[in-house]
């Protein structure tokens, strides 16, 4: 491999093109958008750069700190404050409990959770169709009951994955819970040895500055290290295989490569590759709403902790989720110099969200509305407001599986796929897919220089 084309420089075609890089590639990395990082978004909110994608990771498996002490920053791991986030059901506040896997409790019978659904179900958690094809909401009707599946379930599959319980299957969702109870294993046991397995301590952090942050210090690396080009508001609109390698057509060129990582979105890898018809996608919309605001004494009493997730059935509310950023992270918080951020997202799959196609001041009043609702307390206008539109594909997508099968049969030699498409949700899954997909593609062609 001497030259390489990343194609999408969001997460996971960063991580690819670093590790290129450092294996002696010359790469260009190519992105439709203005600027680099995908979901590592930021905004110019206020005077304050904030993130307007993701703004933290996982810390399971330890992929995303293992990578940041790589690049040399892992002083710069941030843990968020450790208050906690709350839930708003149709029966009021409530902060989350604890060891919920998927919205599902560890311990039904904990008092935390009764103190949000009441006393736990009946049922041995055995009882009900669990298959590849169950609907997680029957799942969790079958095995808890619906208040679990209202209060606790709902509010994290749509503030977290953007879709419904009725509308994704167990497999689809939960894969590991999934292929633990096709073992044989209860659901009930399963949640519990799943809760079991989760790491100590707090399940996300951040990085100072906020997260867009790894975006520049991948590309950073990568420069030093080597040869990259970062080639922004350049989409790839053809892709071609020819002898050696591969020849990528952009709006503005026409690059020749060894190799190619195709790191965009599922329904933009199927068209630049001609996926079959029965592969076609239809993304979602998600609107996320950053305020900053001036309301003296609501930073130091965080009336919601670190943000709320909005249960079924919760009226008055179009929001479902409300981020009380400059709670949960002290590093914002000391650069907000006393004023609020707050950061509430719109839309799931299916859904249009309620803040498409609003005028500023409607879309000023209805996030200030929600966001009063979800905090508890009346706010007043907000001195800045930023709205930014992400289109995704929930788990559940109609046609995502068939497109990710018909994708992973391309994969060659020369050829490979990274992203949250292939990778899954989550910065941890597309971090560590795009590190053993470069290595599975280094690993073939230094068996093929051997051979020759």
């Amino acid at each position: 491999m001497s030259t390489a084309v990343v194609v999408g420089a969001g997460p996971g075609g960063l991580v690819a093109a670093w590790e290129l890089v450092r294996t002696g590639c010359d790469v260009t990395l190519l992105d439709a958008w203005k600027w680099p990082g995908g979901l590592l978004g930021r905004a110019q909110v206020d005077g304050l750069t904030v993130d307007v994608g993701a703004e933290g990771y996982s810390v399971r498996g330890g992929t995303v700190e293992r990578l940041l002490t790589d690049l040399g920053a892992d002083d710069l791991i941030a843990t968020p404050d450790p208050g906690g986030a709350w839930l708003q059901t149709a029966g009021g506040p409530r902060p989350i409990p604890k060891r919920l896997v998927f919205g599902l409790p560890a311990d039904p019978g904990a008092a935390d959770v009764r103190a949000v659904v009441g006393e736990p179900d009946s049922g041995d958690g055995s009882r009900g169709p669990l298959s590849a094809a169950t609907s997680f909401a029957d799942v969790v009707r079958a095995g808890y009951g619906q208040r679990v599946l209202d209060d606790l379930v709902c509010p994290l599959v749509g503030g977290v994955y953007s879709t419904w319980p009725d509308d994704v299957t167990l497999a689809e969702l939960a894969p590991a819970l999934a292929a633990r109870i096709d073992a044989g294993t209860p659901l009930r046991d399963a949640v519990a040895e799943a809760a079991a397995q989760a790491p100590k301590g707090g399940a996300v952090h951040g990085i100072t500055g906020g997260m867009h942050r790894l975006a520049d210090l991948l590309i950073d690396s990568a420069r030093a290290s080597g040869t990259l080009e970062v080639a922004v508001g350049e989409p790839a609109t053809g892709l071609e295989r020819r002898p050696g390698g591969w020849r990528v057509t952009t709006t503005k060129r026409t690059l020749a490569a060894d190799l190619v990582v195709l790191a965009v979105p599922l329904d933009r890898a199927l068209s630049l590759l001609g996926g079959p018809p029965a592969t076609r996608l239809t993304a979602s919309r998600i609107e996320v709403i950053t305020l900053v605001l001036d309301a003296p004494g609501l930073a130091g009493e965080a009336p919601r902790g670190t943000g709320v997730l909005v249960g079924a059935g919760v009226a008055g509310v179009r929001a479902k989720a409300l981020t009380h950023s400059s709670a949960k992270w002290p590093w914002l918080r000391a650069a907000a110099q006393g004023r609020d951020v707050l950061r509430l997202s719109y839309g799931r799959r299916g859904q249009t969200p309620a803040t498409a196609g609003l005028a500023p001041d409607d879309l000023a009043a209805l996030v200030r509305s929600d966001a009063s609702v979800l905090l508890g307390r009346d706010l007043p206008e907000p001195a800045a407001v930023q709205r930014v539109a992400w289109h995704i594909l929930p788990p559940g997508t109609p046609g995502l599986a068939a497109g990710r099968q018909w994708l992973t049969g391309q994969r060659t030699d020369g050829l490979g796929l990274a992203g949250a498409g292939i990778a899954g949700v989550g910065l941890a899954a597309v971090v560590s897919q795009a590190r053993e997909e470069i290595a599975r593609l280094r690993g073939n062609t230094q068996r093929q220089g051997s051979s020759v």
